[in-house]
């Protein structure tokens, strides 16, 4: 097996996103993965999960860890910032390098070509960013690697309503409160429906639009991710509002897999992924759209059928696939140098 390495981005308890959700599963099939944090941790080198260990100190860890690791096993970075080209081959010098295109940033393009250029292997999210990347950089392998369910999110155990909820009928946004999301249409349906409660969770990205006036609206702002789970089954539906914009266009929102795993029903903007998730997702086109089908499903009650037909969608859609073919990708690049298994 290998060392992976994912270069400083992120905090390790920002949100859960794909590279947390990655890194657990390759630690998990063997690898031994080493999360560089943002924040100073505790304790260098702490396992947070099966062989996942964060660490802030650079030098120790270039000075003192990684020559060791390297006596034995292929150096193998990951990364999902295109920025991180120059601090990748200066600081680490790994065996290989995936680049893993999960976003479509439009600030982030200026890095890419040269990023690309010194990858091993691209990894994308979405069919769109696939087709980009096939018409871009036509001699390069990529592979498409989707978001995924979090296994946890199956069996959520029966709990008491959680305290910031409203009462009466919950319909809910999770994830990045970002410029992304279609506040005007948020804020539509709010107006639309005043006897609905409308929530949003997650953590502030940009600026949004003031909701004071609405007094249906409840902004409760981030939730540790394991806390989602007290929060879910009191949701009649759960929402991807966002507006058109390359970086949703690109997108494979794994909060449709997560509400999915909840049993809960999902109205999205007609978004090309979640298009490809119908009829398991609900997609709309236009806010007058996006208006009559939440009428819809707020006027009829769930089918018990269809509950278990997104969760069974979900189930096909795990993280736990979605790390065994980043480990696929990882022995195929460093087969193709002669590393064959992951063995020097």
């Amino acid at each position: 097996m290998a060392v992976v390495i994912y270069p400083k981005t992120m905090n390790w308890s920002y949100m859960k996103q794909r590279p947390q959700q990655l890194m657990t599963q390759l630690g998990a099939l063997g690898h031994q993965v080493f999360f560089e944090n943002l924040a100073p941790v505790n304790q260098e080198f702490r396992e947070i999960e099966k062989n996942v260990y964060l660490f802030t100190d650079t030098k120790t860890f270039l000075y003192r860890k990684l020559p060791q690791l390297r006596k034995v096993h292929p150096i193998v970075v990951w990364t999902t910032w295109s920025k991180m080209r120059t601090r990748i081959n200066t600081l680490f010098n790994p065996d290989t390098v995936i680049y893993d295109c999960c976003n479509e940033f439009p600030h982030w393009a200026k890095y890419e070509p040269k990023m690309v250029d010194s990858a091993d292997h691209l990894v994308c999210t979405s069919e769109v960013i696939q087709a980009r990347l096939n018409l871009a950089y036509p001699n390069k392998p990529i592979t498409l690697i989707p978001n995924g369910a979090d296994a946890s999110f199956f069996q959520i155990p029966v709990q008491d309503r959680p305290a910031d909820l409203p009462t009466g009928p919950v319909v809910a946004y999770i994830g990045a409160w970002a410029y992304w999301v279609d506040h005007t249409l948020f804020a539509t349906l709010a107006s639309v429906f005043p006897h609905v409660q409308f929530v949003s969770i997650g953590a502030p990205y940009g600026s949004s639009r003031d909701y004071k006036n609405l007094p249906n609206v409840h902004i409760l702002g981030e939730k540790p991710h394991d806390e989602l789970k007290r929060y879910l089954p009191h949701i009649d539906v759960a929402l991807i509002p966002f507006q058109y914009h390359p970086i949703t266009l690109a997108s494979n929102p794994i909060k449709a897999y997560e509400y999915m795993a909840a049993g809960v029903r999902v109205l999205s903007t007609a978004l090309p992924e979640c298009i490809l998730m119908e009829p398991h997702v609900t997609t709309a086109t236009t806010h007058d759209d996006f208006i009559y089908k939440l009428s819809h499903m707020l006027s009829n009650p769930d089918n018990q059928d269809k509950k278990l037909a997104r969760m069974a969608y979900a189930q096909q859609h795990r993280w736990v696939e979605r790390g065994i073919q980043a480990n696929q990708v990882i022995q195929t690049t460093l087969a193709s140098k002669g590393l064959n298994g992951g063995v020097r």
